[in-house]
């Protein structure tokens, strides 16, 4: 289990009891050490309790959340003081690097912001152009729809889910994982074309081709997504939620 050190990164608003920046508390087993002189306030303290534990583990697990998930807030709205939980190197007892608990980093995915999307569906047009050399956008393995009630366009596109619940539907396996981009993959050759697949998939983002009824899921275009590229309002980039650095539309490597 790692030891953990509790850091006061930033104070947006006002504390009274007061805790400022550079403040700090460290986990040691079950112990929590707050240095002489200092406080820890309990409220913030309970709020933080069920993520220490997990924190203290040495978690080797792709696509976890635990190890990349650093921050936590303050419960009071008021006080807004913005804790940074580090895992210490046993031998230094300094912070160790963001996934260094884990055998992989996660790899970024296609996120999403509805709300900024025009419904100019360009990200349809370059989909379909990258992987069947037309424009016709039946053919893009990303598709934009329109909620007529709420007078909103909606992309959906494959979230790469940790756990795909499409890949545990698939009765052939002709789902599997990209070892380098982490992207669900389809045999083509494997898949029936049964849509259980579809029924499993949360998010509505998997489609199928009208000639051969084979499922069609986002590739990733193999790490450097074209519709991200194309998308002039940002409403697709490139990354992980959080504060990962992130590639929009216009960007190049």
């Amino acid at each position: 289990m790692y030891d953990l050190r509790v850091v006061v990164e930033e104070v947006k608003g006002f504390c009274d009891l007061p805790m400022k920046p550079g403040d700090y508390f460290e986990v040691k087993g079950g112990r929590i050490l707050v240095p002489e002189g200092k406080y820890i306030c309990l409220w913030a303290l309970q709020s933080m309790m069920p993520l220490l534990p997990l924190k203290q583990r040495r978690i080797a697990e792709e696509n976890d959340w635990v190890p990349h998930t650093k921050k936590i807030c303050c419960p009071d709205p008021n006080g807004m003081v913005i804790y940074r939980i580090d895992a210490l190197d046993s031998e230094t007892s300094q912070p160790v690097q963001e996934g260094a608990t884990v055998n992989d980093q996660p790899k970024p995915r296609i996120l999403v912001d509805q709300d900024k999307c025009t419904g100019c569906r360009a990200c349809e047009v370059v989909c379909a152009y990258q992987h069947t050399g037309s424009f016709c956008g039946e053919n893009a393995f990303i598709r934009v729809k329109k909620n007529e009630e709420e007078g909103q366009d909606i992309p959906y596109v494959c979230r790469q889910c940790g756990n795909a619940l499409c890949v545990a539907a698939c009765p052939t396996k002709a789902l599997f994982r990209d070892p380098q981009t982490k992207a669900i993959l389809i045999k083509a050759e494997d898949c029936v074309g049964c849509k259980a697949c579809a029924k499993a998939c949360p998010f509505g983002s998997i489609t199928f081709n009208q000639e051969t009824g084979t499922a069609r899921i986002c590739d990733l275009c193999q790490g450097d997504p074209a519709c991200v590229k194309r998308c002039p309002s940002e409403a697709l980039v490139f990354g992980n939620a959080g504060n990962r650095q992130t590639k929009r539309g216009g960007e190049k490597n």
